[in-house]
């Protein structure tokens, strides 16, 4: 494996799997991206090289199939839980190790060998751009046909200045929930979801739903501030825009503690400890 940097291993081969079509649309895309900062790593995807070649073997969802390799290291990271709930037993066979995003549905996975891994954000491209203009009250971009999540949103814009698009991800994602003075999620089932980290690693409030597994993060009145109903969130939502420094006390506390603890790299080091290369 070569000599160590720190407690990194250097000298190191990585072939990560996933459907690169959806580059830099996916989980999987900052979790290539976090490997490549680490210089000792040298990271490749199918067809750039041997799969022998690889000290390690990533397959993150969604990708079209698992590879594994005698002799060599690998896992899955299993992304969409709440659709998969443990059923492709098939992939999880031919890995060491499987990770899957949401809590919630651990106990449907191989115990022996399943490990929550959450998702998370890129503080690079997750952040804050002070040069855009508050214009919203409450920002949310993403899919808003989940019946809920609609109805919520239905709501919220009957009666607040309401972002509800969507956006390309990196800059222009971050640009647009700049403007808004709150962030707003809605779960599909339970799933703790990419939006969750992403919004507030931007530094603006969030408000979600709460979440199985949330509280194991991040601590809700302090990094974000959780809803019930939507008589609760209409509530917050009024309380936060008339508070502007308990808002943002939150908001920039949340941020930080992203960065602190729930970035890309932070997930990837987890891998690397599991897998044996710490």
């Amino acid at each position: 494996m070569g000599e160590s940097r720190g407690d990194v291993a250097v000298n190191m081969r990585v072939l990560i799997n996933y459907c690169y079509q959806y580059y830099p649309f996916t989980t999987a895309s900052y979790l290539e991206m976090a490997l490549k900062a680490y210089p000792g790593i040298e990271t490749f995807r199918v067809g750039e090289n041997r799969i022998p070649c690889a000290d390690l073997i990533i397959n993150v969802e969604p990708c079209d199939f698992i590879i594994s390799y005698p002799g060599k290291k690998s896992c899955y990271w299993e992304i969409d839980n709440h659709i998969h709930c443990g059923r492709d037993v098939d992939k999880y066979q031919k890995v060491d190790k499987v990770f899957v995003a949401q809590k919630y549905f651990l106990d449907l996975y191989p115990r022996e060998k399943t490990i929550w891994l959450p998702l998370a954000a890129d503080p690079e491209k997750h952040r804050l751009f002070d040069d855009e203009p508050i214009t919203y009250d409450v920002g949310f971009l993403g899919n808003d046909t989940y019946p809920r999540r609609r109805d919520l949103l239905d709501k919220i814009g009957s009666k607040y200045k309401l972002l509800r698009s969507t956006s390309d991800p990196g800059e222009p994602y971050s640009r647009l929930l700049s403007r808004c003075k709150i962030l707003f999620n809605c779960s599909m089932d339970n799933d703790l979801n990419m939006r969750v980290f992403e919004s507030i690693s931007i530094g603006r409030l969030l408000l979600t739903d709460k979440v199985y597994g949330i509280d194991d993060l991040l601590k809700d009145g302090v990094h974000y501030v959780s809803y019930g109903d939507w008589e609760d969130l209409d509530n917050s939502i009024s309380y936060f825009l008339e508070h502007d420094e308990e808002r943002e006390r939150i908001a920039k506390a949340g941020a930080a503690w992203i960065r602190a603890k729930h970035t890309y790299q932070h997930r990837l080091e987890t891998i690397l400890e599991v897998m044996g290369f710490y």
